[in-house]
């Protein structure tokens, strides 16, 4: 229990219909910088790549997003099969594939046999396709459930796709540990040649991409803050502002430019931590108050950010001006 005073918090929750502040799928500089990178790779044919990262930084909402985007990216030439596999371990094909199965739509699964739920999976898949379709992405995403036994059943999915004179490719999507399973199968060229082309990090964000990030949501002539903020937007005031106190109150933690360390914040706890401070500013109680860091550092202890804080900071990297001098 926190023994935190409850005098600077929000009295009460506003009416329902401002309960919701992020509509949709949000977009991040993260999950920006993430597309094109894997937009990249597809155009460059490879076979397939991967991206990992902590818990909680967007990568299920960096693939929602790509599975959104990816028809207009390409010109309604991709079809983005998106296959999750969070909440337990897939050890077994039967698995995996009811999973794939569910993933796509298909709820009664009764069938034992490989190859007809294999049949069923490429069916649904063919399903979606139309004759402008020429690539077929696959998204595996938290793919360090998975057991490497079962990779041969992508190989499977990669091979039909092939066979229709459609292009491939397949996005991982996992937490650190599949790093360590990429390491396991180095010497394996038939994994790493159709899996693990590229491995990139998908990290939290910088303040300037938080900063980024609220400007996107503020849109043109600050519209969020108008729409939410009425009376504070009056001034000139605006979600931006948020940045400073954010910054103020994790430094107030660690001082992370003394240690030469770089915070990555992970979009699951910033997205909390805004409703929280967002609750703040919409509470009458607070009308003539302003966002301090001793209000951020309050939503730390609620949402527990405070205590897995440095599970997120990184060794500054060196410019690379200076990097190409040393070398």
């Amino acid at each position: 229990m926190s023994d935190l005073s409850e005098d600077s918090s929000p009295e009460a929750l506003p009416s329902a219909e401002s309960l919701y502040f992020f509509e949709g799928i949000s977009w991040t500089p993260q999950i920006e910088d993430a597309t094109q990178l894997v937009a990249l790779w597809i155009n460059c044919d490879h076979c397939g790549a991967s991206l990992w990262g902590l818990p909680r930084v967007g990568k299920s909402e960096f693939a929602k997003y790509f599975e959104k985007v990816a028809n207009e990216m390409f010109g309604g030439t991709v079809v983005v099969i998106r296959l999750r596999f969070g909440g337990r371990k897939f050890l077994k094909e039967e698995q995996f594939l009811k999973r794939a199965l569910s993933n796509v739509g298909v709820r009664a699964t009764g069938a034992r046999d490989q190859e007809a739920l294999i049949i069923r999976l490429m069916d649904e898949i063919w399903s979606r396709c139309t004759p402008a379709t020429r690539r077929i992405v696959v998204i595996g995403d938290e793919l360090q459930n998975v057991a490497v036994e079962l990779y041969g059943l992508f190989a499977i999915i990669e091979t039909e796709i092939s066979e229709r004179l459609y292009i491939p490719f397949l996005l991982c999507i996992g937490q650190p540990e599949l790093q360590s399973t990429v390491a396991n199968v180095e010497k394996n060229l038939h994994i790493m040649g159709r899996q693990f082309q590229e491995l990139s990090e998908f990290r939290g964000l910088s303040f300037d991409q938080i900063a980024e990030f609220l400007s996107s949501l503020e849109d043109k002539d600050r519209v969020f803050s108008k729409r939410h903020f009425a009376t504070r937007a009056v001034s000139g005031w605006s979600v931006i502002e948020l940045v400073q106190p954010i910054r103020e109150a994790v430094y107030s933690i660690c001082d992370l430019e003394k240690m030469n360390l770089e915070l990555f914040f992970p979009m699951g706890y910033l997205r909390q931590t805004l409703n929280y401070l967002f609750f703040f500013l919409i509470d009458e109680a607070h009308a003539h108050e302003d966002v301090s860091a001793a209000t951020v550092l309050e939503s730390f202890e609620r949402n527990g950010f405070k205590r897995v804080m440095m599970s997120y900071v990184k060794p500054k990297e060196a410019p690379k001006a200076v990097l190409e001098a040393s070398g």
